[in-house]
């Protein structure tokens, strides 16, 4: 791994070096405009980049996914018109466990395509073969400055983790970190049915679950509402999990936080997580909370909350959109609202969040056009941030039948690009100004409106981006300096390579133990010697090396 003072000088030159336009082709170009607003630049076949690459059908689109679509789709024919670059699919594969398998096998068999998306465990082990391209100078000559300042604008912590030996291996697929951030949602209209207020302490909530429970809050006259909602797998950010509730008592399960001593130890084992293991068990003990959450996925979770059953979830900036946005489908008077998580005591708590990459893009060594990945990455950049018109956006981006971004071979997200969305639509209500919003960011505050002129379908857009959205709470959180951040951003160890995960696996068995009484949390000492004989302690020594090594 490259150290810090290599990566900021690496950054500075890449910040003074323009971008150089790569030419695909020789001759000249024709520029059209067609009737759907695409700017096309036409090639002749024969001057086409040929680029392979692994396709992943994610569930949203693999019901309504075809070979035929993608090879087709709006995105494929803009990379050949105007980049000259056709891209073919070395493989499909649909959903996110058979992607990460084939590209895993890829790798083991020394076989990869021109250009291939990695995750962060596979990045560490491609580093080890000679499979990749060194993108160090690339990056330099060919990441347009808009791509620059995305790419440069997580304090250089994706870049660092792409680097290896010096080497830039790969492009990180940012994306924002603070996303990841936990929320307190509930359900509003039940805590004004029955008199209570926001609460802001563990105690508080505790109050307030149990009154959602057995105070009839949905007025039917039958105790069949649940004050807390769980799912089994309530250590993943996302949707009903219990990540949020953990920091509330400022416990940190499967981050590095920094120790005592100034050391780097793992969030899951430190003795803040015992407090938080015991409210949640006094939840369940008394049924306050949902029952069979050690049975049931997120997607099922999602479905009870839905059902207009569920009082209390704690979970992610989007959940506004799903699956609260069911439940005002199915209760026009219900009313989901995100809140910051609650604290321990008076002091705020602190929500975790960490490096967020969602793809590294490796490019194949001894392929004759590395540069070309990167300008599928300036492509993205300029559609999302650039000076895009509404149309041009739309027949990518934009309401069905624009393809979505699913499509998109190399994509990189603004760090902090959702919440600067919202604070320009928050803007745009005092001043009337549209013209300072993005194609994007207008079509957020059109769905908004629509919301607040009666149409409730877009009430997920208020819960997100609106006033009463989790982005003002994301927001406060930021303007308080509240949050926690992963000190380990470096690619895997060897150690965390093999071990971490089994470490994860039991210590998410062991607390869904606790939580239900069936083991006692006097034997936490005893289980934490457990995980570091059986690897912990070795993932650890190996993340502060990392971390004398990164100074």
């Amino acid at each position: 791994m490259a150290n810090v003072n290599e990566i900021r000088a690496l950054a500075t030159l890449m910040l003074i070096i323009m971008f150089i336009g790569l030419s695909a082709c020789s001759g000249d170009t024709v520029t059209l405009d067609n009737s759907e607003g695409v700017s096309e630049k036409h090639h002749g076949a024969a001057q086409f980049i040929t680029l392979t690459t692994g396709v992943a059908i994610s569930d949203v689109i693999a019901s309504d996914f075809s070979e035929a679509k993608w090879e087709n789709s709006v995105w494929m024919q803009a990379y050949r018109q105007e980049l000259g670059i056709d891209v073919k699919a070395a493989w499909y594969t649909k959903g996110m466990e058979a992607a990460r398998q084939k590209v895993s096998v890829a790798i083991a068999s020394g076989k990869i395509p021109d250009v291939i998306a990695v995750n962060q465990e596979q990045l560490s082990a491609l580093s080890k073969t000679g499979l990749y391209t060194d993108l160090t100078n690339i990056f330099e000559q060919y990441a347009s400055p808009l791509t620059k300042s995305i790419i440069l604008g997580d304090d250089l912590r994706g870049l660092e983790s792409a680097t290896f030996d010096g080497k830039l291996i790969a492009i990180p697929g940012l994306n924002s970190a603070i996303d990841g951030a936990s929320f307190l949602w509930l359900r509003k209209d039940w805590l004004d049915q029955l008199g209570l207020q926001v609460p802001s302490t563990t105690a508080e909530l505790y109050d307030v679950i149990r009154a959602f429970t057995l105070q009839d809050p949905d007025g039917n006259g039958k105790q069949d509402t649940v004050g807390l909602s769980l799912s089994n797998s309530f250590l993943n950010m996302g949707l009903a999990e219990a990540i949020g509730i953990f920091n509330a008592f400022d416990a940190y399960p499967k981050i590095w936080i920094e120790g005592k001593d100034g050391k780097l130890v793992y969030g899951s084992v430190q003795p803040e997580v015992k407090p938080a293991l015991a409210f949640l068990n006094k939840l369940f003990e008394e049924g306050l909370m949902e029952m069979d959450f050690a049975a049931k996925d997120t997607g099922r979770a999602g479905e009870l909350v839905a059902s207009g059953k569920v009082g209390i979830m704690f979970g992610a900036m989007w959940n506004g959109m799903y699956p609260m946005q069911l439940t005002k489908d199915n209760d026009a008077d219900s009313n989901w609202r995100a809140f910051p998580i609650v604290s321990m005591n008076e002091q705020p708590a602190h929500p975790q969040v960490k490096l967020n990459v969602e793809n590294y893009y490796v490019v194949r060594s001894g392929y004759a056009h590395p540069e070309a990945l990167l300008k599928l990455i300036n492509f993205w950049t300029e559609l999302n941030y650039g000076d895009t018109s509404q149309a041009r956006f739309d027949h990518f981006l934009g309401p069905l039948p624009a393809p979505g971004h699913h499509y998109a071979v190399a994509k990189v997200w603004k760090v902090e690009k959702n919440l600067q969305a919202h604070l320009k639509i928050m803007e745009v209500f005092k001043t009337g100004e549209r013209s300072m919003l993005n194609a994007e960011e207008k079509g957020y505050y059109d769905n908004i409106l629509k919301y607040q002129g009666g149409e409730n379908a877009y009430a997920q857009y208020e819960k997100v981006f609106g006033s009463t959205g989790s982005y003002a709470v994301m927001n406060d959180y930021k303007e308080r300096n509240l949050f926690k951040m992963d000190e380990f951003y470096g690619a895997s160890t060897n150690a965390m390579n093999t071990l971490l995960i089994t470490v994860d696996q039991l210590v998410e068995e062991y607390y869904t133990k606790v939580i239900m009484g069936v083991e006692s949390i006097d034997g936490f000492d005893s289980f934490i010697a457990k995980l570091n004989k059986i690897g912990l302690e070795d993932v650890t020594r190996e993340v502060n090396e990392w971390k004398s090594q990164k100074r």
